[in-house]
Parts: structure tokens; C-alpha cells; sequence
């Protein structure tokens, strides 16, 4: 371990730098982005890892030292990346005690208005323990740059004791999936389960989620077929220094080995609930009589075809497919399921029992079918051909 003394004068020297490892999304190919992660090199051109120091400056205030001097040097390597591409998203860990007042906070802004960066461009880095130590000043200041513009990110995602409870505790916008797990997913079932359990999660948030230390082409397509939105790890790169990194960014490369069917697997669960909920509250409310508060319906789903979970993949991302028929051919059955269950809603509301419910019931599954049958086309298209790559 590196002494404090030998810490401050590393700092005072400018010996500390960052090292970029390139984030890919499974669902473009493209780089999105990068974590920063920073090395420690001497004159003589040794290079200190961050185990030998991030300890001894975390149990100090040197820690906060530390990040306020590299986000200077972060914004100046960020004008150069967004200048090759402007939707760069670098990210880059802090700790709980950057937060404790409001200097590094102000800084960030500050530095950030005279540079001319958006601050969609920066990622803020947190681990569980820090989110577990935050203060109400803590999470005040977090706020404060999550209100302007920062994304925010829990790192080792399923690592700690309570990491589903502490995603509550603020506003994060990813989870990284801890690299061990990743690591053990296609040898351990539990952690395969972590894994995709964990994916799943963040998309009912409607958050975010990257792989770290993805290492082989079978981890890769185990993540594209499950739905994880990002990636990094040594299969993609390792980490690189700057000039690398913006050489890395500028060849634009395309890694997508596939269709990213996990997304479309994930479409099809969304459905699925989508219409469960509708009928769970629909038949609920028909059992009551007119009049009654239940019958107004305030915990349906959304009605409206472009809102549902399916209709804003649909209209988003999901557009990626849009030269497939199948993908084409789900939209008009999902219109005319979205139709009916308005009517339906409309039905209840006015007095309807199951009786009269019961036909309009069969027609929004006969419409649901329709709908599961392409996407389900959809994702057997993908899978064949990702088995022809």
C-alpha cells in the first residue's frame, strides 16, 4: 500500500490519469460510452494500481482530493471524445464522501457550464456501500446533479446485502451487473438467474443495465439473448488511454454479432402483464356494484397503444426490426387490442357484468394471440439467425 505522503505528492506531481474501457450496446453495436477508470504513473513509467491506493485515500479525505482534481482532467479528455462523437457517455466513480458538502458538487456544475459539455455526457459511478452511507446532505448534493442532467449509476449491482432495497434510497438511471457474476453465469444456474433476474428488474424501472467484465464471445451472446441493454469488459477492449480510446471511437466499429432478441423477448413479457393487469382489474371491478369506487378504474394499465411498455419499444427502440414483416404485422393486432380494451374499460365503467364482458374478453385474447404469434416469429428469426453467425 501507497503511504498518504506519497498519495499527496502523486497529486501535487499530476501523476494520475484516466484509462478508458469502451461500453457497447447490444442493442446498436455501437460505443456508447466509457468508464474512467484513473492509474497512478510515475516518472519512471511504473504504473500503480488502484488497489494500492484507493484504499488508503478512501480511508482518508484524500479521496476527495483525488476526484476533484480528475474531474478537471475528465472534462478536458470529454471534449475531445464528444468532439469525434457527441453522444460519448463517460462515467467515473466517486465515493459518499465527494458528497458530504457541496464543494465538489458546485465544482462539477461550474466546471461543466465553462466547458460547454452537456451533462447527459457524464455518468456519476456510486457503489451500494456508498449509497448505504448517504447522508441526507449526501443525497441532496447527488440530487442536485441528477436534476442537472447527470445519469447516475449503482456499480457492483448484486454484490451487496441489500442492492434491490438500496436502488430505492436514489434516483439511479443504471445498474452495472457485478463482473464475478457475470463471470459465473453460463457455469452457475444461480447466477444465470441473477443475472436475468437482474435485467429484468431494471427494465420494469425503466432503467439501464451494463455487464461488467464480459471476457468471451459466449458471454456476449448469453447477454444478447437475455436482454442486457450494455457491455464492457476485455472481450470489447481493455482499458485504454486516451489516445486509444478516441482512436477506438473514431473507427467505429460495429459489434453487434446479432438481432438483440433478449429485447424482444422482454417485449413479449411486457405484453403479456400488460394484459394480465387489464383483465385482473377489469373482472375485479365488474364484481362490484355501479356506483362503486373500484369501478372507476384508476390502477389500469395504459390504455393507449403507444403507451404501453410493448407500443413505446414499438415506437422506440424496437424500430431496429422494422425491416422484418413479422415485426410490421404486430402492429395493427396490437392497435386493435388496445381498442378493445378500451371498450372494455368503457363497458365496466358503465355497469357491465360478466356476462355481457365475456365475449370482449375473448376478443382482446384472440388479439393477444395475434400479437405473441409475431413477436414470437420475430424472436425465432433472430435466433436463426444468430445460430447462422
Amino acid at each position: 500500500m501507497r503511504t498518504q505522503a506519497e498519495i499527496r505528492k502523486g497529486i501535487e506531481n499530476d501523476e494520475f490519469v484516466f484509462f478508458y474501457q469502451p461500453k457497447v450496446s447490444l442493442i446498436t453495436g455501437s460505443v456508447t460510452g466509457a468508464e474512467a477508470l484513473i492509474r497512478w504513473i510515475k516518472p519512471d513509467g511504473e504504473i500503480i494500481s488502484p488497489s494500492e491506493f484507493i484504499p488508503v485515500a478512501e480511508a482518508s479525505d484524500l479521496i476527495k482530493d483525488i476526484t476533484y482534481h480528475m474531474f478537471d482532467k475528465l472534462v478536458k479528455d470529454l471534449m475531445l471524445m464528444t468532439a469525434v462523437n457527441d453522444n460519448i457517455v463517460t462515467s467515473f466513480n466517486t465515493s459518499a464522501k465527494d458528497f458530504e458538502d457541496d464543494v465538489f458538487t458546485n465544482h462539477l456544475l461550474q466546471t461543466l457550464k465553462m466547458s460547454g459539455l452537456q451533462a447527459s455526457n457524464i455518468q456519476i459511478e456510486l457503489t451500494e456501500t456508498a449509497t448505504l452511507q448517504a447522508t441526507s446532505d449526501i443525497k441532496d448534493h447527488i440530487l442536485q446533479l441528477r436534476n442537472a442532467g447527470l445519469s447516475l449509476a449503482m456499480d457492483d449491482f448484486g454484490t451487496g446485502y441489500s442492492s434491490i432495497d438500496t436502488l430505492s434510497k436514489l434516483p439511479f438511471t443504471t445498474i452495472k451487473l457485478d463482473q464475478g457474476i457475470v463471470g459465473r453465469m453460463l457455469s452457475s444456474e444461480k447466477n444465470a438467474t441473477i443475472t436475468s433476474s437482474s435485467i429484468r428488474l431494471a427494465h420494469e424501472l425503466g432503467i439501464s443495465i451494463i455487464a461488467e467484465g464480459v471476457e468471451t464471445k459466449e458471454q456476449y451472446h448469453h447477454l444478447l439473448n437475455i436482454g442486457c441493454s450494455d457491455v464492457q469488459g476485455y472481450w470489447i477492449s481493455k482499458p485504454l488511454p486516451l489516445d486509444q480510446f478516441l482512436h477506438f471511437i473514431a473507427s467505429d466499429f460495429n459489434w453487434l454479432v446479432g438481432m438483440p432478441v433478449g429485447l424482444i423477448h422482454m417485449a413479449i413479457v411486457d405484453h403479456v402483464q400488460w394484459r394480465k393487469n387489464l383483465v385482473h382489474e377489469l373482472i375485479k371491478a365488474a364484481s362490484l356494484p355501479l356506483g362503486h369506487e373500484g369501478r372507476a378504474l384508476t390502477k389500469i394499465p395504459p390504455l393507449s397503444s403507444c403507451a404501453c411498455r410493448l407500443g413505446r419499444w414499438y415506437y422506440g427502440a424496437g424500430q431496429m426490426f422494422s425491416h422484418h414483416r413479422s415485426f410490421v404485422e404486430v402492429e395493427a393486432p396490437h392497435n386493435a387490442l388496445h381498442e378493445m380494451g378500451q371498450k372494455l374499460v368503457s363497458l365496466v365503467r358503465d355497469g357491465a357484468n360478466m356476462d355481457t364482458l365475456t365475449s370482449y374478453f375473448q376478443e382482446l385474447s384472440t388479439h393477444s394471440i395475434v400479437v405473441l404469434n409475431k413477436l414470437q416469429n420475430l424472436e425465432d428469426e433472430g435466433l436463426a439467425d444468430l445460430h447462422r453467425k
